[in-house]
């Protein structure tokens, strides 16, 4: 429908009688809604970012009140779109009722075609496997979940199955780099309130995890565990090839890695692969401008600690390499 269209008054209006706008600033609107996908398409990498979701409105807002010279508030917008999505509610579930009763389907309300788009966001949500109807999108993917064991809220991106959607959104903020929260002290971008107190202990040098037995104390939870582990000599984690057994998840993966030949730990300087992250940071010593690994008998300098072992041999010592590197200021 063009702005010289002209609506029948006897018919049922698309809008509806409490609403702010004529039929033809509504059909607008649900044309502007349809290009800000984070508000209706859970596929759109921002769907779960609120501050994404509030600007996506906030530029909806300016387009329609410039576009019919309107005065419109957030509330105002909010109730437009809440009265489209309502409209879409209502003939989704006839649509339902017509497939349920094998009778055909006509929308009721004129123009639905603007607004059709929006009933993948709006209940009900019927089950693809038994039928059933759930009233959200987030009970209706823990339901369609169950049917084959799965991780209901998957990455868009890589595929990651959550438990949990507040863990999905998270992950999803590290692909789009889009984080609400920054250190500040160094001003870096950080994804949630957990992680940034973990980060400040780098700048606090804080180690809040002591052990009972030892009295060593940590700041990561994950090194703690590990240190704790190695206490009771019990290694949880068992290679399924060789039976060589690891104390974290962590250092198994990187041991498997050397099974399957997989070298995807990339230096970022010469695109060079290795299987290990200590393998590859001590490949990265070759590319440092100052050779830091010193003999403290001769002062020749090395680029990597292997370099030092095997020439502290030509000294006829046992020196660790350890104990002769030259600290970088």
């Amino acid at each position: 429908m063009t702005d010289t269209e002209t609506v029948d008054p006897n018919s049922t209006t698309f809008s509806g009688p409490n609403s702010l706008l004529s039929d033809t600033q509504l059909v607008e609107l649900a044309k502007i809604y349809k290009t800000q996908p984070c508000l209706w398409n859970e596929k759109d990498m921002a769907y779960r970012f609120a501050n994404r979701r509030r600007e996506a409105l906030g530029n909806m807002l300016q387009e329609l009140n410039n576009k019919f010279e309107l005065n419109f508030t957030k509330r105002d917008l909010g109730k437009e779109i809440a009265r489209i999505r309502k409209i879409c509610s209502y003939e989704k579930n006839q649509k339902i009722s017509c497939k349920k009763s094998k009778c055909s389907y006509k929308p009721k309300l004129p123009y639905y075609e603007h607004i059709a788009f929006a009933e993948i966001d709006v209940r009900p949500f019927e089950c693809s496997v038994c039928g059933n109807l759930l009233p959200s999108l987030s009970q209706y993917t823990i339901h369609k979940a169950s049917h084959d064991g799965s991780l209901p809220f998957k990455c868009i991106v890589c595929e990651k199955g959550f438990q949990l959607a507040t863990n999905l959104t998270v992950h999803l903020r590290r692909h789009a780099q889009d984080y609400n929260y920054s250190c500040e002290v160094c001003s870096k971008a950080i994804a949630t309130t957990t992680e940034l107190k973990t980060h400040m202990l780098q700048h606090t040098g804080e180690k809040p995890h002591v052990c009972d037995i030892c009295g060593k104390s940590f700041k990561m939870p994950r090194g703690f565990k590990e240190h704790l582990l190695r206490h009771e000599k019990r290694p949880g984690e068992k290679c399924t090839i060789c039976s060589k057994a690891f104390y974290i998840k962590r250092k198994l993966k990187e041991h498997m890695a050397i099974h399957w030949k997989v070298r995807d730990k990339i230096c970022d300087v010469c695109n060079k692969g290795f299987t290990t992250r200590k393998d590859l940071r001590q490949h990265k010593h070759i590319h440092d401008a100052e050779k830091k690994f010193v003999c403290k008998l001769c002062g020749v300098r090395f680029a990597q600690p292997a370099g030092l072992y095997g020439h502290l041999k030509s000294h006829g010592t046992l020196l660790s390499a350890k104990s002769t590197t030259v600290q970088m200021t």
